[in-house]
């Protein structure tokens, strides 16, 4: 069944309850702790939830959409009034030939006006600010999304971390066990003389190796826990536990490259910049355009007729303006805006190159640590081998207890090994997802959703053969039939 399948499957079939509602009886019986346990999906949720550089990115998409709200008023009239009043002293004084008529003398004053203005034409310039604004809200989205990919493989990795420190652990006190074993048996040699003290001290030496290991992963612990802490805001709640994701990474490089090429939200949120200064760059060439205004306007002055007297003045006008600086700064600015363009377009053309070739490392370093791993499994295998062979030869006489006890150091070492490999290799996987800008989208509540799905529909088998198996007793009249099967079977 297709991933897409599983996303659209109808959940709320009577089957899937009653799996469900079994499966949550059994963690109802687990320990507390487990039941506390966080999964790799519920330390991501918590990540985006609380982590402050998701807030910045949401706070700097808010400033966007306000900048492109602002960029959309210039479509509209703008409304503008004044008003004045006081007291004045006015002189009037005109003279026409031999006659002169006087006025002049103080007088209350009350002025006021209001206007209504609506610009028709400003060389697209209105337009395309409001498109650049609009660009750059969708950079925003996208920058936002980046946001969300760096902080779901930050946390990806602290948890693997926390989850591969502790896992050793308990390997190496296993180990530590092991060897401790072997203590008595020295004892006993040293006692009767059968072994010098360079056999004792080499013995001695790998169980202070293993101690050693132990520090070293307790120190890789703490600190794991420290940047899990950071990225989720608590420490691991729980005992933590491998991750079951469905990853569906492309079969091919080739295919990752291209998705990424198409999809990842840097380049989508540098394509929508790009977008933007080219908007802006049209922008500033509308300078070189006059502009053409409509006027709605009505003024009234209230004043004695002694120095004027009430004046009324309502207009409806076209008003064309255009001023251009005669030292060519219009010219700089749009070539300035022109030249940022193509910045933009530039660096646009490093990111692709940064991604193609973080795609293909993550994808050898895959390779490579998937071939690392066979090897050392194949070596581990050996290994067994040769440490059942030397208990044999031991128990035989042929070889010293420091032998054997070097047979199994030397196997325990590639078991720890082997198992660093693993969670490297799993690591990587997470990172050719998270290089194509494709990782938050496995690990998603919906995601997780489907991972119940799967659980359910491996458990549907035996589903399906419990509802015969009572379908065969109801036929024969043999036994007695569950009260339950008309509840869970059809």
């Amino acid at each position: 069944m297709s991933l897409m399948s599983f996303f659209h499957k109808n959940i709320s079939s009577l089957r899937y309850r009653i799996a469900l509602g079994l499966s949550s009886a059994v963690l109802a019986l687990c320990p507390w702790q487990a039941a506390q346990a966080e999964s790799l999906f519920e330390a991501v949720e918590k990540t985006l939830a609380n982590h402050p550089r998701q807030e910045s990115a949401m706070l700097r998409l808010e400033a966007a959409a306000d900048k492109r709200r602002e960029e959309k008023s210039a479509f509209f009239p703008t409304l503008s009034g004044n008003a004045a009043g006081g007291r004045v002293y006015g002189d009037n004084s005109t003279s026409r030939g031999l006659s002169v008529t006087r006025g002049s003398g103080y007088s209350w004053l009350w002025e006021g006006d209001i206007a209504l203005t609506q610009n028709l034409f400003n060389g697209m310039g209105t337009v395309n600010r409001h498109s650049a604004a609009i660009d750059r809200e969708e950079a925003a989205k996208y920058s936002m999304d980046d946001v969300r990919e760096m902080l779901t493989s930050e946390t990806v990795n602290a948890y693997m971390d926390v989850l591969r420190a502790e896992d050793s652990l308990r390997y190496i006190a296993e180990y530590k066990a092991a060897l401790e074993k072997y203590r008595p048996q020295f004892k006993v040699l040293i006692d009767q003389g059968a072994v010098d003290s360079t056999d004792h001290s080499q013995a001695f030496d790998m169980i202070a190796r293993a101690s050693k290991l132990e520090n070293d992963f307790n120190a890789q612990k703490q600190s794991a826990i420290a940047r899990y802490a950071m990225m989720t805001g608590h420490e691991p709640q729980g005992e933590l536990h491998a991750p079951k994701v469905i990853l569906n990474i492309p079969e091919t490089q080739d295919m990752a490259v291209a998705w990424a090429l198409e999809n990842h939200p840097q380049l989508r949120a540098a394509n929508e910049s790009s977008d933007a200064a080219w908007h802006d760059s049209l922008a500033e060439k509308s300078a070189f355009f006059p502009k053409l205004d409509s006027e709605l306007s009505y003024y009234k002055k209230d004043q004695d007729d002694v120095i004027g007297g009430e004046v009324v003045d309502a207009r409806a006008l076209l008003k064309m303006n255009w001023a251009f600086s005669t030292g060519g700064a219009e010219i700089s600015r749009y070539k300035r805006s022109r030249k940022l363009y193509q910045q933009s377009l530039s660096e646009r053309r490093e990111k692709e190159l940064q991604l193609v070739a973080n795609i293909k490392d993550a994808w050898i370093m895959r390779d490579k640590l998937t071939a690392q791993q066979d090897i050392s499994a194949r070596r581990l295998a050996l290994s067994k081998a040769l440490l059942n062979t030397r208990r044999d030869q031991f128990e035989g006489g042929s070889i010293t207890l420091l032998q054997l006890m070097q047979a199994h150091d030397q196997h325990y070492m590639l078991g720890l090994e082997n198992r660093q490999l693993g969670y490297a290799a799993q690591n990587a996987d997470y990172m050719i997802l998270s290089s194509m800008g494709a990782l938050y989208s496995r690990l998603t509540p919906e995601a997780a959703l489907v991972i119940q799905d799967v659980q359910q529909d491996a458990a549907q088998p035996e589903i399906e053969k419990f509802c015969d198996h009572q379908q065969e007793h109801q036929e024969t009249g043999k036994g007695k039939s569950d009260g339950k099967a008309s509840e869970v079977c059809p």
